[in-house]
This record gives C-alpha cells, structure tokens and sequence, in this order.
C-alpha cells in the first residue's frame, strides 16, 4: 500500500521523536556521572585541604611547644653547681635535678589536666597542653613535650651536655612534631655583673651585657663622653648634642636612626649628620667630623695628632678604640682593621656594645634626680647599642633575672688547696732574689740578709736569703765557718688607704717584703703587709676572718656593721689618721689590708669570704706598675668575694698595665691605669658607693675627674665579656639550657 506523503512526513516525525529520547537520556546519564565525578573530586580536595590545614595547625602546635620549653627552660628554677665546666659526668649527675626542676614547673600550670608529667624511666613526658584557651575548651590545638639526654643511640654523637626536645603537636586526629637539641652550659653571661652601681669613666669601653642587680642606688649605672676633653670647641658641640638627644629621643641609646621619621629630619635640621654612614647620629660622629679632615670616614695617627704638641690629643683613646672587638681565641683570625693605627667604621666605637639591665626603675631614677633638675641621660653619655632585637636598657629586672649575686656561691676552698704545704714541698731559696714556694708567710719573711762572705755555706757573695735561714745554717757552724752578711730587711711602711686617695679611711702600718720570688704562697690573717717589685706565680691565697661579727657577737652580712667591725680597737679610738698596729687594732689582727706594689702576678689571687664586706679592713691594692700576666689559670685572675679591690694609680692612671683573664670577683673593684678585661667582672658587696672603672680623679670618692688631663693621660680600659672563658670551680650558679638553633628538624 502507498502511503501519502503526509503519513510519510508523520512517520518521520515519530521516529525523530524517539531518537530524541533516546539521546537525552544518554546526555542525563552522562550529565550524572560527571556529577558525581565532581562531587567525588570536590570531597577528595575538601578532604585533602582539611588534612592540609589541620597538618600545619598540628605543625604549628608543635613549633609553639618548642618555644614555650625553651622560654620554661629560662625561668624555671634551674640546678646549680660549683663545678666550672660542665663535663658528660657533671651532666649526667645534673639530669635528675632537670627533671625535678621541669617537673616542679608544669605543676604550675594552670590547668589541672595539664599539671604533671607521664611516668617514663628514661625521658621527661608532659601532660597535653593546650595552645591557648580555645584549644583547652575544645578538641583542638595540642601538644606534648617529651626530653630526654644523649646519647639516645650507640654511636650518637652527642654525650650527655645536650637534651633532645620534642614537641609533638596534635590537632584533632592529626600529628606533627619537631626536635631540637638543648646544651648545657654555665656562664657568666655579663662583662659586668653586680649589687653596686657602676661608674665608666674616660676611655672605657664595654664589649658585652652589663647588670646592676640592687635598686634604690643612683645612679645605678654613669658613663663619662670620651670624646669631651679633647678639644673646647668639640665638646661645645658634644653638649648641645647631648641636650638636642634628651629633648627629642625616645629611648636611652643615645642614637638617633637616620630612618626614624620624626627624630631624623629634626637632627637635620639642627645640623647633626651620619658622618660615618651607620644609620645612626651619636656622639661618634661627631667626634668623626671633627676630626676626620680629608672625609674619607677615618681619622688616621696625623689627623689626631694636635700640631701645638706633636702628640695625639689622646693616645690611650686611640689606642683603645683601635683594638676593640679582639680576638677571643688563640685560633680565632683579627678583624679587618684591628690595631692598624686608623680609626674607623671597622673599630665599630661604641661606648656600652651590649645590653643594660637594672633593678632600678626608670621612674624611680628620674625621681631621684628632679632635685638636680637632671633626668637618665644626664648621667649616661655616649652610644649603647643592644644585641639585635633588645633595648638598650631594662628597667626594673629582678635580680633573680639578671644574676643573684650573693657571696656564698663563691667557695674558694679549691683555690687554697693550691697555695702552702697542701701544694707541695715548702722552699725557699737564696740567690739574687730570695724565693718562697709552697709556704704559709710569716712576718719574718720580710727579713733578708744580703751575704758579704760566705764562709762554710753553699751561698755566694751577694746572695738574698731569709734572715731566718741565714740564722739557722751559721748556727751549725763553726765561728770560722761562719758567713757575714748585712740585714737589708725594708723598715716598716706606714700609709694611708687608699693608698694615693684625698678621701682615706684608715692608715696602717706595714711590714714590706721587697724583691722576692713567691709561688704558690698563702698569706695568713693580720699580715697587712706591702708587696714592693716581687713576683707572684702560681695561685696567691690570701686569709681573712670570716666571721664578722656585730658588738654583740652576732654574726653579719650588714655592710654597715661590716665597717663598724673594721673600726673596732684593742685601745684608744678609731681614727682614719691613727696607723693601726697588732696592739692596737681589731680589725688589722682579724682582717688583711695588701697593698701590691710594682709587682708582677703571673697566677690567679684568691682570698677568704668573709661574712660581710668590711670596706677597707679586708682589701688589696695593686699600684705602680703592678702588672696581671695570668700564666697559671685561664679560668680566673682574682677571687676575692667580699673583698674592697683598689688597681692602678690616683695620681698617674697611665700606669698598671694589665691583663684580667677569666672572672675577676670582688667585694667591690675600682680600676684605674691601662688594663684590659677578658672575661668578667662580679661584684658581690653592697657597701661600697660604686665600682668605678677608669680614672676620676684623686679622690676614692670622686664622681668626674674636673682636673685637666694629668700627665700621661687618663689610661685606658677595655672590658671583653668572653663566652669561651670557662669558670673556675667553686662558684655556685644555675646552669643554662641554651637551644642550639642548627639542630632544629622536623619530623612527620
């Protein structure tokens, strides 16, 4: 049958429409699984994303756990010991008192669920802590603390000085952790450190932190400009510089940052330029400008010398900021311009290079000075630049914070062991000099024959040898056997002390000991004697009371009645002009009053620690050209807790040159002539008015020398704070648990 046209076009219509059909569900199918495919994707990335972010939450947790055991590490109440190097024994031996320490200081933690620690034979493991309060309501960010000593494995190489740290963070169901590796150390961390306020006078300059541990002394810390004396027009300019700081400085640098936007353009427009290039505006600079006359940023030898003289205006400033920044190891290679006879950028000058801490508040030093119509940087000349990040002074620091220095964490009894019998065999030798080794002196020491004939004896004509000896070797003689010689003993010295000071305390009367050889000698209570061009080897040790007692009989720590002890007399009354004797004297029979003159010391000096500073009973002077050359013990050059320190001349600072390596530890020090220390300097008295370093005049009690230049010029002082140095044993400090940054790694 034909079909019309029209059924025809119908029939196609219809078979269209089921190909349609068709088609469109293959398009929704495809449509469905791309859909899903995309769902799947979409939740696989969500997925990943969350793992991702809750990793680095967990990473994060962990970092922040790091930080906070190396911040609890600094202010837990760490173990102490007297040992001076910490060795893998002492280490080992110090490891459960970590523990203890650390565990002690979680009990602290806030949060009861967080105080404590898991049981473990080998490491130290801590509750969860939380990151922060959110955390510790809810499943979030954590993390654990596990530190345990090397060496973990046979063969690491690490021993026992160090301590793996790892934080293992945890946030929700996901884990990280890192380590690091923690040593133990022990160190004096200051150039200077101590209970008395500090005075740096004229061409001194400090290479490391300074700390003043006592408020309520002022001023707790005064520095002299080194660059005002040396010409009337520079120091002109150096004053309205110090006046144009204090109106619009924020701080106590005493520098202005040449990209600081307010203080910057007013330091313009007054004139005050970086002359030397170092972003920042100080008195350097202006020192520089004067100076420097051909501009090339340095001032040479020529340029520094003034052409009315022939000489450098001052030789011991030049000399000392020329040798700034020394090597501190036999190994370690010199700077580059180090001691080449020009002043520059490469010198680095900087009066305090380091950190101040005090006791003292800001606000209590200000108030102490409106009466004077003065403020802090009155009393603080010259530029202090901070290690990076810190300020260049701390106020109102705990003692605790910076170091407690109390005299009974010096126990000098390992240096004693080295001095008299306990050293050795005791000698004593003739010759051209007379020398004493391994010998508690007496007074009669001082007694020396010079030998004219020798008759039976081993001397030779012109022979030194102790009266005492010469005595005993002619007694078993024969009278034709008998040597002759001429009794040259020093009459007994009576001065005041301090010796070459307008302001004296006391006056003594001495027995002299003049050119002889000592080693390893003991020097017991009462001696009071003067030591006159002789030479110190091995270790010195000098005896004191230590008992200082009140008028009651009490035991005292008091300063004050430390001096009171000082005074007291056999007969008549204390009188800083009456010369104190065996008979009449308290104080002279008890204490020991040295004065050190024109000596060589070639080993460390050590003394008793007295309960109580007692100023001037209780001292030792080094004068003349009395020089430190410290041979024997690298660790320490004087020991002297409680002690009054008095070195180099009132009257001529030029002289004494020295070197002080190690600790120097005293009652009290004042330091004047040429002397370079190379280590530290711990104050543990608190009577005296200041430890003063550099000259100030003739006067103990002068605050500014306002006498020209004496003769020779001011001296020069350089203090060197040297982390290499290791301490002496015997002094009692906490350890430090320091992060060695290098060992940091991460684990999964």
């Amino acid at each position: 049958m034909i079909r019309s046209t029209a059924a025809n076009r119908l029939l196609r219509i219809r078979r269209r429409r089921g190909l349609t059909a068709m088609m469109a569900m293959i398009f929704l199918s495809m449509a469905s699984i791309l859909a899903l495919g995309m769902y799947a994707a979409s939740t696989t990335a969500t997925a990943s994303a969350r793992n991702i972010v809750e990793g680095e939450r967990a990473r994060g947790a962990a970092e922040s756990g790091l930080r906070w055991v190396s911040w609890r590490f600094t202010k837990m109440n760490r173990p102490r010991t007297t040992a001076g190097a910490i060795t893998p024994a002492v280490a080992a031996g110090l490891w459960p008192g970590i523990k203890t320490s650390l565990t002690t200081d979680l009990n602290t933690m806030l949060q009861p669920a967080e105080r404590g620690i898991v049981p473990d034979a080998v490491a130290l493991i801590s509750k969860p802590i939380a990151v922060d309060a959110t955390s510790a309501a809810v499943t979030g960010a954590r993390f654990v603390i596990n530190v345990r000593p090397h060496p973990l494995f046979t063969g690491d190489p690490l021993d026992a000085r160090y301590l793996r740290v790892t934080s293992t963070g945890t946030y929700r169901t996901v884990s990280r952790s890192v380590s690091m590796d923690f040593l133990l150390d022990k160190k004096i961390r200051y150039a200077m450190v101590g209970k008395v306020p500090i005075q740096l006078g004229r061409n001194v300059m400090v290479e490391g932190p300074i700390g003043m541990t006592v408020p309520g002394k002022y001023p707790p810390i005064y520095a002299i400009s080194d660059f005002r004396s040396l010409n009337p027009t520079l120091t002109n300019r150096l004053t309205g510089f110090d006046n144009f700081v204090k109106a619009i400085h924020r701080g106590y640098d005493n520098r202005i940052s040449v990209n600081d936007p307010e203080e910057a353009p007013l330091a313009k427009d007054a004139g005050y330029t970086d002359a030397n290039g170092d972003s920042f505006i100080d008195e350097y600079d202006l020192f520089l400008d004067f100076f420097d006359k051909d501009k090339d940023k340095a001032i040479t030898a020529k340029e520094f010398t003034d052409p009315s003289t022939g000489k450098m205006y001052d030789a011991d400033l030049f000399a000392t900021i020329d040798a700034l920044s020394p090597p501190l190891t036999t190994t370690e290679a010199q700077r580059l311009g180090y001691r080449d006879g020009i002043i520059d950028n490469r010198d680095a000058y900087m009066k305090v290079r380091g950190q101040i801490s005090l006791a003292a508040s800001s606000a209590d030093w200000n108030a102490n000075l409106k009466s004077q119509n003065k403020v802090i940087q009155d009393q603080l000349d010259g530029p202090i630049s901070p290690a990076d990040g810190e300020l260049p002074i701390r106020f109102g620091v705990p003692s605790g914070e910076i170091l407690d220095v109390q005299p009974n964490m010096f126990d000098t009894a390992s240096f004693k062991a080295r001095t008299g019998p306990e050293a050795g065999t005791t000698k004593t030798r003739a010759g051209t000099a007379v020398e004493i080794e391994n010998k508690v002196l007496a007074p009669t020491d001082s007694q020396v024959m010079r030998v004219t004939v020798k008759g039976g004896t081993a001397y030779n004509v012109g022979d030194y040898v102790l009266k005492t000896e010469f005595d005993a070797t002619n007694a078993a003689l024969s009278t034709a056997q008998k040597a002759t010689a001429t009794n040259v003993t020093p009459a007994n010295a009576t001065e005041k002390v301090p010796f070459g000071s307008t302001a004296y305390q006391a006056t003594y009367t001495r027995p002299v000991f003049r050119n002889m050889h000592f080693k390893n000698v003991r020097i017991p209570k009462g001696m009071n004697a003067l030591f006159d061009n002789c030479t110190f080897e091995g270790v010195t040790y000098v005896e004191m009371q230590t008992n200082i007692t009140t008028s009651s009989g009490a035991t005292t720590k008091d300063p004050n009645e430390g001096m009171n002890w000082s005074k007291k007399m056999k007969s008549g009354s204390f009188s800083a002009d009456t010369a104190l004797t065996t008979t009449n004297s308290y104080g002279y029979v008890e204490g020991n009053n040295l004065r050190f003159n024109n000596c060589t010391i070639k080993g460390p000096v050590a003394t008793d620690n007295p309960s109580a500073y007692t100023h001037f009973t209780n001292s030792m002077e080094f004068t003349g050209a009395t020089m430190f050359d410290n041979q024997a013990d690298q660790t320490a050059t004087i020991v002297a807790p409680q002690t009054n320190i008095e070195m180099g001349s009132f009257t001529d600072p030029s002289k004494a040159p020295s070197t002080l390596v190690g600790v120097v530890v005293a009652g009290n020090i004042d330091i004047r002539g040429s002397s370079k220390v190379d280590g530290s300097i711990i104050v543990t008295g608190d009577g005296a008015g200041s430890t003063t370093m550099g000259w100030f005049g003739a006067s103990d009690a002068a605050t500014e020398p306002t006498t020209a230049m004496p003769e020779g010029g001011w001296g020069r002082m350089s203090i060197v704070y040297n982390p290499n140095r290791p301490l002496p044993d015997g002094i009692n400090l906490a350890i430090d648990i320091v992060p060695n940054i290098d060992s940091y790694w991460e684990g999964k």
